[in-house]
């Protein structure tokens, strides 16, 4: 029996060993991957640019959108309690700076945080180094990233006017509410508007001219003609008589008593806007749509009608896609009549 204490004592010790190993209990789960091992594979940082592209606002939805509901543009009216539908108490008037109504603050801050952070790693994809074009691809993956965040910002401008520039330094996920790193004033509005520009600038340096340059299956991501129209769009509010020259902002400072919005007219901001503007329509094959009838001759009301119905005709700057992950990669697919967000 003597002989038989040891194999048993070694067997026991071989089976308590792993016990030992204080970090037996710290697994990362079969389903999850690391941060790091995102920007390490090419799919994984693929999805992760999908995801920055899914923040886009759904504007073809009036009730997840207040430009109709809010103007004279339209009225609407649906009424379904617990859906969601901020216009229809907005529009009767059940409304202060309280409700809390088409908040959209904290989501295209993500969406902001995210795009700087995948610009700041995308560079490090070995994966993607490796392919052929892997340099140009991440060049234009970044600066698809760069043209979304300043479009994010150009969101943030439209509805709440001069906000909080952040840079290229993402701030930490995990910080405590009221932390001191939130604690960040508003920029002006004109800082916001030459950042926004500068933005928009760079990053189409990186980007096919217009979606037609992209295979029919890469539709939907921005494009050189996206930064530009948003360039437009950006400048012409600015060189507006809302934000050039308005004394009703005489007052609108942050606590250190800078002012938000000068209340000096700039003819210049005129000058840019029209430069702007110019750009687009100097610098891509755009046209007015048109279709003909079924006797061959110009139908005035199907162009205005079908404007809106075929995809990716001669008019759309940009259009938002639906879109989806197959098979762990990323899936861009067409976008329908019913789904699309056409730039006009």
């Amino acid at each position: 029996m003597k002989k038989l204490k040891y194999p048993l004592f070694l067997i026991a010790a071989v089976m308590l060993a792993p016990a030992c190993n204080k970090d037996f209990l710290n697994q990362v789960p079969d389903d999850r991957i690391t941060i790091e091992q995102v920007f390490k594979r090419r799919k994984y940082s693929e999805e992760y640019l999908a995801n920055i592209y899914n923040t886009l606002p759904n504007d073809a939805y009036r009730n997840t959108s207040p430009w109709e509901g809010m103007s004279d543009d339209a009225d609407i009216t649906y009424d379904r309690p617990g859906a969601g539908y901020d216009t229809y108490p907005a529009n009767l008037g059940n409304w202060s700076a309280a409700s809390n109504y088409f908040n959209y603050w904290s989501k295209y801050y993500q969406g902001i945080r995210s795009a700087t952070f995948f610009m700041q790693n995308i560079g490090g994809n070995d994966e993607i180094l490796a392919l052929p074009n892997g340099g140009d691809l991440i060049a234009q993956y970044a600066a698809e990233a760069r043209a979304l965040r300043a479009y994010y910002y150009w969101c943030l401008v439209r509805q709440y006017g001069p906000v909080i520039l952040l840079g290229d330094t993402p701030i930490a996920g995990d910080l405590e509410p009221g932390a001191a790193e939130m604690q960040l004033p508003r920029n002006s509005y004109d800082e916001c508007v030459d950042y926004i520009v500068s933005q928009l600038d760079l990053a189409a340096q990186h980007l096919p001219p217009h979606f037609t340059d992209q295979s029919e299956t890469e539709y939907g991501r921005v494009t050189q003609a996206f930064c530009k129209a948003v360039k437009s769009q950006v400048t012409l509010y600015a060189a507006s008589a809302q934000f050039n020259g308005n004394n009703d902002y005489s007052g609108f400072n942050n606590k250190d008593g800078k002012q938000l919005i000068s209340t000096q007219y700039d003819p210049n901001k005129w000058k840019r806007a029209a430069d702007a503007a110019k750009e687009v329509i100097d610098g891509f094959d755009f046209s007015l749509y048109r279709k003909n009838g079924p006797d061959g001759s110009f139908d005035p009301y199907l162009s205005t009608r079908d404007v809106f119905l075929d995809p990716w005709n001669s008019e759309v700057i940009f259009a938002r896609t639906t879109m989806g992950f197959q098979a762990g990669s990323v899936r861009f697919r067409r976008a329908s009549a019913a789904d699309m967000q056409p730039w006009r």
